[in-house]
């Protein structure tokens, strides 16, 4: 027993011994992986300046001085490397030879860093009387999907025409230059006239902020439009240069945001003037390729974000035109959306949704999210009208729409409520209210006075911000001397302008924000042509 027990001892020994002969290949080990170091050199540090060095996301090491460095830990062959570095303030760093496949030692990263390229951003002031005009450029930052401008860098305040400068220099980026007081005694409303622009290689000194009102005025007369400078004290206008030719019928007015460019529906000629407005003087130049053919009978145009919006009465539909910029002309898109019979007016919310009033058999409002292209109509779109609506104005917060409807005995102001998701209207209580005539109505900028022509007379109404309910106001009607056709409102809200139709002339009154109270301004009514059929103040 005892040599059996040694016998089967000595085979389980040769069979570990098998093995692990077996396992280990012969009884060698496996050795580890090679790894390499990753290194180079800094330069361009002044005294006091550090870099901070990453290698693949991670492994930071600071770098103090100009020299040579190496990342503390090491990387396995075959592996990537990838150096980027974080520079000092106001640097910038460049890194050379910083990615690859690590297969020896690498010494020759290069980190260079220079003092980083800083630009002035200025431009010239044009057309400024009042004081207390603040600008202020703002940076970007991201707030979810969206790009927001609201990182104030700069400020910088202005009481003067002519050049101006921001104080601060500034890196590479995109930025943006606002209006952030606007100048008061007298009060204006300046705007910019090329806010967006990309910092590159080159000082900014082409900023444009104009500050000079002007008004214009078609003449379906003689088919031309007229310019005019607004005095920002009193309100007079002064003809500014000789009336410019227009197409056939000129009917409605539309500029862009920052009054670059003017657009003139043409409802004879069946096509759209385009102008651009010189900021110093307002006067007019035709551009190039302008007038561009849209629909038959244009009535109507409106202008939003980049698009320009032309209601065509005779072919019953709007045209939507992506405008270049530069130029002023259709560029990127051109696309027709149907209406209603004969649409004749327009208004297009803050928030990108358009209003187009139908006056042929149609008697009703379309409504569309005019944000997409092609329009997408509103649910329950169109909404009845109860008339011939010539015009549209907005209400307080844009929460109400008023619509003015000429038709004869039945002249009256519609309400309606937009409801705030889906932009439906809805009539308002106490609405139609009944007027002798109506022909055009505005609101002025803060929402609380409404003003409509009828017949020779202006009459006015306070709005009821909670129920858009009018009230008249004391004092009214007030006569302007001629049969009224369209009116407008300043920007900077002081004054009140009416086009008086075939008497060739326009009647311009002072405006009291606290009572809502008209009162003819000296000269008025200015004579300004053979007619007066359309006004839009800029």
């Amino acid at each position: 027993m005892k040599l059996l027990y040694r016998h089967i001892a000595r085979v389980a020994f040769l069979a570990v011994a098998l093995v692990g002969v077996t396992a280990c290949g012969g009884g060698g080990s496996t050795p580890p992986p090679q790894t390499y170091s990753i290194g180079g050199t800094v330069s361009g540090l002044d005294r006091g300046e550090s870099v901070v060095l990453q290698n693949n996301g991670g492994d930071d090491l600071t770098v103090s001085a100009n020299s040579t460095f190496t990342f503390p830990t090491k990387v396995t062959s075959g592996s990537a490397y990838a150096v980027i570095a974080s520079p000092p303030t106001g640097k910038t760093c460049t890194v050379t030879g910083g990615s690859g496949t690590v297969s020896s030692n690498i010494t020759g990263v290069a980190v260079a860093c220079v003092p980083t390229p800083t630009f002035s951003i200025g431009g010239s002031v044009s057309g400024l009387v009042g004081q207390g005009l603040e600008l202020a450029l703002l940076a970007p930052r991201r707030s979810g999907q969206h790009v927001i401008y609201d990182v104030t860098v700069d400020t910088i305040g202005i009481n003067n025409n002519g050049k101006f400068a921001f104080q601060s220099p500034q890196v590479s980026g995109e930025y943006l230059v606002g209006i952030k007081t606007q100048p008061n005694a007298p009060t204006q409303r300046c705007v910019v006239r090329n806010p967006w622009f990309a910092l590159a290689t080159a000082n900014i000194t082409d900023l444009a902020i104009a500050c000079g009102e002007f008004a214009y005025v078609t003449n379906a007369a003689n088919n031309t439009i007229s310019a005019f400078s607004v005095d920002a004290t009193t309100g007079a206008i002064a003809l500014v240069g000789s009336p410019v030719a227009t197409g056939l019928s000129p009917s409605a007015i539309a500029s862009t945001f920052d009054t670059s460019h003017l657009y003139v529906a043409n409802g004879g000629s069946n096509d759209v003037s385009v102008f651009a407005v010189d900021a110093v003087s307002g006067t007019l130049t035709i551009v190039p390729g302008s007038p561009f053919a849209v629909g038959t009978n244009p009535r109507a145009v409106a202008f939003w974000n980049s698009w320009l919006y032309v209601a065509n009465t005779g072919s019953n539909d709007i045209s939507t035109y992506g405008l270049d910029p530069s130029t002023g002309l259709p560029g990127w898109s051109i696309t027709t959306s149907a209406v209603g019979s004969g649409p004749s007016a327009i208004v297009i919310a803050d928030g990108g949704l358009l209003y187009a009033a139908n006056t042929g058999g149609s008697s009703d409002i379309s409504a569309f999210v005019a944000y997409v292209d092609p329009m997408q109509p509103i649910t329950g779109s169109p909404f009845p009208s109860g008339g011939s609506v010539s015009s549209f104005a907005f209400g307080p917060g844009q929460k109400t729409l008023y619509a003015a409807n000429a038709s004869g005995a039945a002249a009256a102001i519609y309400g309606f409520s937009i409801d705030p998701a889906s932009g439906a209207l809805a009539s308002l209580a106490g609405f139609p209210h009944p007027l002798p005539s109506c022909t055009y109505i505005v609101v002025e900028q803060t929402g609380t006075y409404l003003y409509a022509t009828a017949g020779t007379d202006v009459l006015g109404y306070r709005i009821d911000a909670n129920t858009g309910a009018l009230s008249p106001l004391s004092g009214f009607p007030v006569a302007v001397g001629a049969n009224a056709s369209s009116v407008s409102i300043d920007p900077a809200n002081q004054f009140l302008y009416v086009a008086n139709g075939s008497a060739g002339t326009v009647t311009v009154f002072k405006l009291n924000g606290a009572t809502g109270a008209l009162t003819p301004v000296p000269g008025s009514p200015f004579v300004v042509g053979k007619s007066a059929d359309y006004i839009a103040t800029l």
